[in-house]
């Protein structure tokens, strides 16, 4: 496991698109439990509306690049979630822990 200050490190030398796709998921979902991913189109819908120039394209290529690299798994080939490695990633990037789980008191059976 990476220390702090390596992690730091590499999130400093880390290229735009990716940090923005990693600091993108406390950002859109505050509540997210930790795993939880974010739809690539989801992910497109925000940048856009943060003025960011990268293509849904883009986007796609630099998740599988993330995904090559264990930081993220794409499942049914549109959401993108992150791994163990990942959140610690974003945690190093927004300074951010993953929220806690959120629960509901559990509903009675029906009469």
């Amino acid at each position: 496991m990476a220390t702090q200050a390596e992690l730091n490190k590499y999130v400093e030398e880390l290229p735009d698109i990716y940090r923005e796709i990693l600091a993108a998921f406390p950002r859109f979902m505050p509540t997210r439990k930790t795993g939880f991913g974010l739809a690539f189109q989801s992910l497109a819908a925000d940048f856009e509306e943060r003025g960011l120039k990268f293509s849904l394209g883009e986007i796609i290529l630099a998740c599988e690049k993330l995904r090559e690299r264990g930081l993220v798994k794409i499942k049914h080939r549109l959401f993108v979630c992150p791994t163990e490695r990942g959140e610690q990633l974003i945690s190093a990037i927004t300074g951010l822990e993953p929220a806690a789980a959120v629960t509901v008191p559990d509903l009675p059976p029906l009469p």
